[in-house]
This record gives structure tokens, sequence and C-alpha cells, in this order.
């Protein structure tokens, strides 16, 4: 069994959902009909209530998730090899309720990577294994950061956003696996040279036996 980090959580934000704009906005189209039925003034202390009530219901949307925020946890980091695709892998454990979340996790600015951000609905009481792929090209000493999290309200109005401590000093060496492979085509290569070196003198032979 894979050991995971110990990871704790820290620096809480909340952040609008694209769902709190639309409803603010719908605000904003609502407040001319309703200054023409009724009144100007009434329509902006309407619209005022509504945008008060929203946006308290976002920051309660938002907090409710901190009892059921996801547990992640990325998988030990073994030595990486140059220009190959290492396998990064984030694993998601829910709560009692279903999680649709966003994940950022700091890898070394200088790799390419197959995925700046994963995203994913992980069912109730269950677990999920995100990978993405790092491509070094140099070797040495690289430091990677934290694991930055976000994860939607029930309600679709906020989302809750922190950070998970997991930074780690990574090794990134030559590709030995490539390099063993292509040792192997090279023996391979010289060995099926060398007997047709032998077939051609072996011919050539008997050519001038025969004559």
């Amino acid at each position: 069994m894979i050991n995971l980090l110990n990871l704790n959580l820290v620096e809480l934000e909340m952040i609008p959902s694209k769902r709190l704009y639309l409803l603010l906005l719908l605000g904003m189209v609502v407040a001319p009909v309703i200054a023409i039925l009724f009144d100007q003034q009434i329509s902006l202390m309407a619209l005022a209530l509504f945008d008060v009530i929203i946006c308290s219901l976002a920051v309660w949307d938002g907090a409710t998730v901190k009892p059921h925020r996801v547990k992640l946890a990325r998988y030990p980091l073994d030595k990486l090899s140059i220009g190959r695709d290492n396998h990064i892998t984030i694993s998601v454990e829910s709560g009692k309720h279903r999680a649709n979340i966003i994940l950022h996790d700091d890898y070394p600015p200088e790799f390419a990577t197959s995925s700046t951000t994963l995203s994913a609905i992980v069912e109730p009481n269950s677990s999920q294994e995100l990978t993405y792929h790092v491509n070094p090209d140099k070797r040495g000493e690289f430091q990677w950061g934290n694991i930055r999290a976000r994860q939607l309200g029930q309600w679709g109005l906020a989302w809750q956003q922190w950070q998970v401590p997991a930074s780690q000093q990574v090794a990134v060496y030559p590709d030995l696996l490539g390099l063993r492979s292509l040792s192997i085509r090279l023996s391979l290569q010289n060995t099926g040279t060398m007997r047709q070196k032998r077939r051609l003198g072996m011919g050539t032979e008997f050519s001038e036996l025969r004559e």
C-alpha cells in the first residue's frame, strides 16, 4: 500500500461562482421592469435587497463546504526522468456530500505538463485518483509546491478555496530506461550487421572457390 503524505489544510478563501454572477445579472435585468411597473425607488430597494440576499446565501454556501471538504493527498514523488511523461497522481476522498472540485498542483514551472488544472465530480463517500504528466527537459533538484483546491458549495453559488501543504524536493535524472532500451536496440543492430557481413564474406569465398 502506498504511504500517502500527511497533509493539513490552510488558507480558506471564498470565490464567487458563475451562477452567482448570473443571478446578480438577473436582478439587474428585472430591476428596470419593476421600475416601470411600480417606482424607480422601489426598484432600487428591491434590487439592493435581492443582491444582499443572494450574496448572503453565497457566503453561507461557501462556508458550508468546510465540514465536507475533500481530503487530498499527492502520492510520494519518486525520481523523475528527463524527456519522459512522468505520472503524478493525487488522491481525492469525499465526505457525505457530492464534491465538485478543481485542483492545481504547484509543479516546477520549468516542466512541461499535460494539464495545468484537474477537475472532477466525486460522489459521496467515495475516492478518486486524478493523474497528470510532467516532462522535465533537464536534470537537477526541483521544488514541488502545494496543492491548491477549490470546492463548489451545494447551491453552486460560491467556491471555497484552500491550500494543502505538500512541498517536496524532487530529483530529475537522465532517462535510464530509455538509455537501456537504446543500448539494446544498438546491440541488436550491431549483431545483425555482423551476421550480414559474415554471410556476405562467406558468399564471396564460395564464389572464389567456384572460379
